[in-house]
């Protein structure tokens, strides 16, 4: 029987719909697309697998942004039939659903719905009151060496963040091993998160986060809350929070959701017309430690330290004379040398 790529992709969407509460490693995915029943797959059956599960992924985020621009499509024809702006009201909704471009609309989000497309709310800045929807889709992650799939709500990898005053203390480690009945222990008493927002905090408890994200955008909502807790207190933030994120992340030219190979990347790539060496200033170059240890205190890690120089071969002995020569024997090993 004939697997091309369309039927793959079709086995890898109808195994990502079925599957919604754990990870999926790549070797999972091939053994379902090309039903190998725990046969050992092919270097070729698995690059396979892999480029057709991102296939299927980009598609559904492709649908879904021309999901959005009909949605904006059918609002913007309502508001001009009725002559008035968006409202709640019986007539504003009857006449939007009858629009051409909602109705593909809802073709389209089925599609995604059925792969995988989860959605949450959140405020919009100086609109009070106000909610914009946000999307999010199935999450790639490497650990191990292995590459795995997973819903945003179920990452195979969290860490436990503690907000204090001296500033945003990650743990040491992460934690592998999460329940949703673990997170949702802690939630009630102190704050009940919805499932919508396990993605971003898995639990609060006692000062205490759960994340599945040491990115950018997670380094961004806690130094955040940071402020709303201790930034009005006297002292002011600790020198590791005393650059404004907002202004490492433009002075290096990171992506707002950067990652630690992001900001050492960038910050070799600056440093190459900003070092005093190389044609730049002093200060300049001091503004730019000053950004990456900022970006990377943010996701609690700081710059790795140097590797040592190999200045001998692995295995070699060193063996150290007395050092009680004449000076004859030492002229006569300098006259080898150059002879040699």
């Amino acid at each position: 029987m004939s697997r091309g790529p369309g039927q793959i992709e079709q086995r890898i969407g109808d195994l990502f719909a079925a599957i919604r509460d754990r990870a999926l490693s790549i070797d999972d995915i091939t053994d379902h697309a090309f039903a190998l029943d725990g046969a050992p797959a092919s270097r070729k059956q698995r690059l396979s697998a892999t480029r057709a599960a991102h296939r299927l992924l980009r598609r559904v985020r492709d649908v879904d942004t021309k999901s959005d621009n009909l949605i904006r499509q059918a609002h913007e024809s309502t508001k001009a039939a009725l002559g008035r702006e968006a409202g709640g009201d019986a007539e504003y909704q009857s006449r939007l659903e009858a629009d051409p471009a909602w109705r593909a609309h809802e073709k389209l989000r089925v599609f995604c719905q059925h792969i995988g497309l989860w959605t949450r709310m959140v405020s919009i800045e100086g609109k009070r009151g106000w909610l914009r929807a946000e999307h999010d889709y199935w999450c790639t992650v490497i650990e191990r060496g292995r590459l795995y799939f997973h819903p945003p709500d179920a990452p195979i990898r969290v860490w436990a963040v503690s907000l204090q005053r001296a500033g945003v203390i990650w743990a040491d480690g992460e934690i592998t091993k999460i329940t949703r009945a673990m997170s949702w222990s802690a939630m009630p008493a102190y704050r009940p998160f919805g499932p919508p927002e396990l993605w971003h905090y898995w639990a609060f408890w006692r000062g205490v986060r759960f994340v599945s994200s040491r990115t950018g955008r997670i380094a961004a909502e806690l130094d955040q809350l940071w402020q709303e807790l201790y930034g009005h207190a006297a002292g002011g933030a600790p020198p590791a929070m005393q650059m404004p994120l907002a202004e490492a992340i433009a002075l290096l030219g990171v992506p707002a959701d950067y990652t630690e190979d992001d900001v050492i990347a960038a910050f070799r790539r600056a440093v190459k017309k900003a070092h005093p060496d190389l044609g730049g200033t002093e200060a300049d170059f001091c503004r730019l430690v000053e950004a990456r240890d900022r970006l990377l205190a943010a996701l609690g890690t700081s710059v790795p330290a140097p590797e040592m120089p190999a200045y001998y071969r692995s295995g070699t002995r060193i063996r150290y004379g007395s050092g009680r020569r004449s000076q004859r024997q030492r002229l006569g090993q300098m006259r080898r040398l150059r002879a040699g």
